[in-house]
């Protein structure tokens, strides 16, 4: 026999709280798939319900009052306890999406949701979970890790972009630097600083002294201009020198290999020491 699963659900409204509660134990109870659930009203109560027990799953709002749910997921992730724990988050906008998962979450529902959609997902996260997920996800509060980011976040946004025939470019950045006694932990938090043009925009610690950034709904030419912005500011600072940039476009590629293709275009800019756009060099 299976041992019982755990599922805290965390919505500020009551009525959606027993709906979940309804169609879980209908769903899973009767079977030998069992699920206890817990239940809190914000993202204070949540965690402190988790840290007496850490659930299995957790399905948490985004929009709570007293702690919403984009800080309680983000808390979350950051002990090791709940590195195992699945978070599906609720959410009412569509712009929320990334959001919810730089925070950390594994997947999102939008509301008005559909009970047999959530259920498969909590199904899935509960029993059908193939290997464990990423111990880490992000190298600090605004950089995400390069195996995080391609387990769980690439293949969503290049879905995403086909569903809504939406944009979306890729680009890797390697940067020198002038100062050899800097540490790499404040190089880092200095560069972050640097590139985290948006809040939209995941970036990833992708190796020494490179980063890349996933730039959604971003099409080419804005890509360039976004990279040209970059190239001026890492030159105007004194800590660093002579940044290659590489930019992969999926609007562009004849697959959807980004990371192939924004790789091979960042070796061609440290080759060409220019700006380099799905391999192709670009002029000034």
């Amino acid at each position: 026999m299976l041992k019982e699963k755990s599922v805290l659900i965390v919505d500020d409204e009551i009525g959606v709280r027993d709906t979940l509660k309804r169609g879980i134990h209908r769903q899973f109870n009767r079977t030998d798939k069992r699920v206890s659930i817990i239940d809190a009203g914000n993202g204070i109560e949540a965690i402190a319900l988790a840290n007496s027990s850490p659930p299995d799953l957790i399905i948490m709002d985004i929009r709570m009052p007293i702690m919403d749910g984009l800080k309680a997921c983000s808390i979350l992730r950051r002990d090791s306890r709940f590195t195992e724990t699945i978070i599906i988050m609720l959410t009412c906008e569509i712009t929320e999406e990334s959001t919810g998962l730089l925070s950390g979450a594994d997947d999102y529902i939008i509301k008005p949701f559909n009970i047999k959609n959530l259920l498969i997902c909590i199904e899935r996260g509960l029993f059908k979970r193939g290997g464990t997920r990423p111990t880490a996800y992000s190298e600090s509060d605004s950089a995400l890790t390069k195996i995080y980011f391609i387990n769980c976040w690439l293949h969503y946004e290049i879905a995403r972009a086909k569903h809504y025939q939406h944009p979306l470019s890729l680009f890797l950045i390697k940067l020198k630097i002038t100062d050899s006694k800097q540490s790499s932990e404040s190089t880092d938090v200095e560069v972050i600083k640097l590139l985290k043009c948006r809040a939209s925009d995941p970036l990833i610690k992708w190796g020494d002294n490179t980063f890349a950034i996933l730039l959604t709904e971003t099409c080419a030419d804005d890509a360039i201009l976004l990279a040209k912005n970059i190239h001026r500011l890492v030159m105007d600072n004194p800590n660093f020198s002579h940044p290659s940039i590489g930019i992969a476009n999926l609007e562009d590629t004849l697959n959807d290999d980004l990371i192939l293709n924004a790789e091979n275009s960042l070796m061609a800019s440290i080759d060409m020491g220019k700006i380099v756009l799905n391999r192709l060099s670009i002029t000034s």
